[in-house]
């Protein structure tokens, strides 16, 4: 029964801050499941949506780039004239504690406050209170908005108790310092209503295609399981990709892929992109669900131009492309199009094309349950192509040979390989989910050496000897998708150029934290020197996978081992991707079962 969820009296805010604190000072990811649970029995249908964005750092889904526009030194601003003291003596303070919510605990004591509050509130502080704040914040914009979101905070930190007062702060920085998953929420959503986490699949698939986890919490408390069945696909939400499996057997493919004609797409070094077009309002999504509309106008103008429906959302690549030469870049030059400022210069610097392989979406009709050979039909009737934006380039047969010999043809060309895909009747696109209808095949799969593989950094280690001052390797790991936990895989410290080696302890640092994030698997027998909230995810070349006794990675009790990564280097940052987008668990597993 959900009886609870006819609550309307407003939850207060420190009460949710009890909550949160106890989230934060769990090291059980089963504990947090259980204490988001009863955060959300006391939640009422009008709050839901909110609890769960800022339980995630968040002031709403996502893909719609709510910015704060506050910058730590105006945090600190805040807190000074909260607390009545100079900005200096805040700033030194967060340098040492590291951690800004503890600075604005520590500082402000309102007894001795003489600020005249700019932002009050009604009674006590509610959860709805804090999210019409920070709403406020984020919108007011122009002349004089510094010192409106300023005060602004700075009314809210007083107004606050301790643990208020920290977990604002923390919140206008955007570190929460929770280690909540999306997926964890999902099954705290599922236990606080129907006391199991067996609805966290139905809820797992209509957060996939709304990208909105805020709104699947707000109708299941609404409508139910029923309603968030009927949660689909809309314009102006993304969906969560569907992504490839990978092989180490090319013969496999026939094996894996249940139809008799499998189709052979090139696969490009590029950004995932999905882009939705209103009308003549065109937005791009990354991977991470960014909208990255702003970063290529040139892109938006070729959609306008070249899509003759009204309404639609396609799945594709940008790619950067030299059109002289023909040829295609690697992805490092296309990350440098991905900026706010110099975006007409490097669009002339760095021309880019649109490939699009699929649609999801037209004028009012899904098309996730249809099949890829009806999507590829469709998208052949309404894509006009140009020179910046295309269809990717296929064959379609039964025959590998022939598969093969695209495949070489792209690698040639300078391509990653190739995407095969299900042409069955039943190879309908499944958002956020890594199908056996979608296999990728690339050219590391025919060298000695495993595939690259996207790890999560969790950890640190100290360098020595002429690593000294840095990190001397990093604790990687790979995702759980079933748990919801990031499990170690490998130690990696080669690869990096002198100058990345250098820029580690300040890229990491806003990542540290004092204890083991609770959703970080560790072994006993790993000694870890630093823990890193699982954030920043780095793509990594090795060698083959081994059993360990130390890596948590497909953990065997029985056994008292788990799988490893040997030999594991460098190969760049994927800044693009999201911790929970990283190679999972059970890829780990399929390629150790395949060497």
């Amino acid at each position: 029964m959900l009886n609870f969820i006819i609550l309307v009296v407003k939850i207060k805010f420190e009460i949710l801050t009890d909550y949160l604190e106890k989230l934060e000072n769990t090291s059980s990811q089963t504990a947090m499941i259980n204490i988001l649970s009863e955060i959300f029995q006391e939640s009422g249908k009008e709050e839901i949506d909110k609890i769960c964005y800022l339980i995630l750092g968040q002031i709403g889904p996502g893909y719609e780039d709510i910015k704060l526009g506050m910058d730590e030194k105006m945090i600190q601003a805040a807190i000074a004239i909260a607390a009545n003291i100079d900005k200096e003596s805040v700033a030194s303070e967060t340098n040492n504690l590291g951690d800004i919510g503890i600075v604005a605990t520590k500082f402000i004591d309102i007894s001795k406050n003489k600020f005249k509050k700019f932002f009050y509130f009604k009674g006590d502080l509610s959860v709805d209170d804090i999210y019409k704040a920070f709403k406020k914040i984020a919108k007011v914009s122009g002349t004089g908005s510094y010192e409106i979101k300023k005060k602004t905070l700075a009314s809210m930190l007083i107004e606050a108790d301790d643990l208020g007062k920290k977990f604002i702060a923390r919140l206008a920085n955007g570190k929460m310092r929770l280690g909540v998953g999306d997926m964890t929420i999902l099954y705290g959503l599922s236990v606080s209503v129907f006391g199991t986490k067996d609805k966290k699949d139905e809820l797992e698939h209509a957060y996939n295609v709304s990208s909105d986890i805020g709104y699947v919490g707000k109708i299941l408390f609404e409508k139910g399981i029923d309603g968030v069945n009927n949660i689909n696909i809309t314009l102006n939400r993304p969906i969560k990709a569907m992504l490839a499996q990978r092989i180490s057997d090319f013969s496999q493919i026939k094996v894996k892929i249940n139809s008799e004609n499998i189709a052979a797409e090139e696969k490009y070094d590029g950004e995932r992109i999905q882009a939705h077009k209103e009308g003549d309002n065109v937005k791009l999504f990354s991977r991470r669900l960014n909208n990255v509309t702003k970063q290529f106008p040139d892109v938006v103008k070729k959609i306008k131009k070249h899509i003759n429906v009204k309404n639609i959302i396609l799945d594709g690549e940008i790619v950067a492309y030299n059109f002289e030469d023909k040829k295609f870049y690697p992805f490092q030059k296309l990350m440098q199009r991905k900026r706010k400022y110099k975006i007409k210069e490097y669009r002339r610097k760095i021309p880019v094309k649109y490939i699009v392989f699929d649609v999801l979406y037209v004028n009012n009709e899904s098309f996730l349950r249809k099949s890829y050979p009806e999507r590829r039909k469709k998208l052949e009737n309404i894509l006009e192509s140009s020179k910046y934006i295309n269809l990717a380039k296929r064959v379609v047969s039964s025959n590998l040979d022939i598969i093969d010999g695209f495949f070489q043809d792209c690698i040639d060309r300078n391509l990653e390989g190739i995407v095969c895909k299900s042409c069955a009747n039943d190879s309908y696109y499944h958002a956020g989910a890594r199908e056996w209808s979608w296999i990728k095949w690339k050219k590391e799969y025919i060298t000695n050496l495993t595939d690259t593989l996207d790890l999560v950094i969790v950890g640190a280690f100290p360098g020595r000897g002429r690593r000294s001052g840095t990190y001397g390797a990093l604790l990687c790991a790979v995702y759980n998708h079933e748990k919801d936990v990031f499990e170690t895989v490998t130690k990696i410290g080669t690869g990096f150029s002198d100058q990345q080696l250098e820029q580690l302890p300040s890229k990491l640092e806003g990542v540290l934290t004092d204890k083991k994030p609770a959703r970080l698997e560790l072994s006993k027998k790993m000694d870890i020197d630093y823990y890193l909230i699982p954030e920043y995810v780095i793509e990594t070349l090795g060698s083959e996978i081994t059993k360990s006794p130390i890596h948590t990675c497909n953990w065997n009790e029985e056994e008292e081992r788990g799988m490893a990564l040997r030999f594991p280097r460098f190969v760049r940052w994927r800044e693009e991707k999201a911790p929970e987008q990283a190679t999972t668990s059970e890829e780990i597993l399929q390629m150790y079962r395949e060497q």
